[in-house]
């Protein structure tokens, strides 16, 4: 009975997550951690390990078997957004914020591209609080799919105004 309801709770995530972004940037949650040792070539099978275990938080505290690539600034970020999340988010909405700044000075942008970056990241994540399934996501879903949002928007818009490692 127990392994069912893991299995169950597998295919949640699983579902909840298709609409995850798998780009060839680095995405913490992907891949790092205990996740991205055993499903070295299933994406989604290493965010749904990682996610089930223990919600992520060894895939961003843990670096050892990945080191070189679980380091630096955006594994620092994205650490950053799972805790603060929900100032995040309200600072988001709002259109400024310490933490909004700080999560940007992490990602080594150019302060006077601050207002710019973060109005784009305003935009774009409208989208995501007017997704229906986004109230049922857990935080650190959440999180993971504002990480995405947050460089995506960098890398298309803002990547020479920020200097990422």
């Amino acid at each position: 009975m127990r392994l069912s309801k893991k299995l169950l709770a597998v295919l949640l995530l699983s579902l909840g997550l298709s609409n995850v972004s798998f780009a060839k940037d680095l995405n913490p949650w992907r891949d790092c951690g205990i996740g991205a040792m055993i499903f070295t070539d299933v994406p989604v099978g290493a965010i749904i390990s990682n996610l089930t275990w223990d919600l992520g938080t060894t895939a961003l505290t843990s670096s050892g078997m990945s080191k070189e690539m679980c380091e630096g600034q955006k594994v620092a970020a994205a650490k950053f957004i799972t805790h603060t999340y929900a100032n995040l988010e309200e600072q988001t909405v709002k259109g400024d914020g310490k933490h909004l700044h700080a999560m940007l000075d992490i990602l080594g942008c150019n302060k006077s591209s601050h207002t710019g970056i973060i109005h784009s990241v305003r935009n774009r994540f409208s989208n995501t609080l007017n997704n229906t399934q986004y109230s049922t996501q857990a935080t650190v879903a959440k999180a993971e799919g504002y990480y995405n949002l947050v460089n995506a928007t960098i890398k298309q818009n803002y990547a020479t105004q920020c200097n990422l490692s």
